[in-house]
């Protein structure tokens, strides 16, 4: 049985040599005489001396497509537009989360106190605007919870107001 297999491998493989060999030589034989000079294609052929090129007018169908084309170009450009912005402000806030997490799972031991700080000095421009304006009940509580916050971790606000000032001075230049 084992030759029997032998025997069928061995002439499989003989008989697709011998297949392609003669398939390849007829055509050698056939390309040898039918030669074409390039002048008898048809591409090489001058065009009749009465042509005339005419520009194809768009059909009602192609009108329709670019009129709607030319009318929503802008919106989808805006659209564009608003899913980048939103895009990118949902990935910057879930960075945040994620980094708020890590920091409050292991808070180093001065936390407390800082978070404290913050907490007083926001609730004591709170308790100073009781009777002031719209415009001071919003800016003290935020403006000594900042000078808090800025006592507290120094490193963190020069680079916030290093970063906020370019986009400031960048804005300026994109408004002008």
């Amino acid at each position: 049985m084992a030759a029997i297999r032998m025997g069928k491998l061995t002439t499989m493989p003989a008989g697709l040599i011998y297949a392609s060999v003669s398939v390849h030589t007829v055509k050698e034989e056939e390309s040898k005489k039918q030669l074409v000079k390039p002048e008898q294609l048809p591409i090489y052929t001058a065009p009749p001396l009465q042509s005339k090129y005419v520009e194809e007018q768009p059909g009602h169908l192609q009108m329709g497509f670019a009129s709607i084309r030319t009318a929503t170009g802008c919106y989808i450009g805006w659209c564009k537009g608003v899913y980048v912005f939103v895009k990118n402000g949902i990935m910057d806030t879930v960075q945040f989360g994620k980094d708020a997490y890590v920091y409050l799972k292991n808070p180093p031991q001065d936390c407390l106190p800082k978070m404290g700080v913050i907490t007083v000095s926001g609730l004591a421009g709170l308790v100073s605007t009781r009777k002031g304006s719209k415009f001071k009940k919003i800016t003290y509580p935020l403006g000594l919870a900042t000078l808090g916050a800025t006592v507290c971790y120094p490193v963190q606000s020069i680079i916030i107001a290093k970063v906020t000032g370019k986009k400031i001075y960048a804005t300026n230049f994109w408004s002008t």
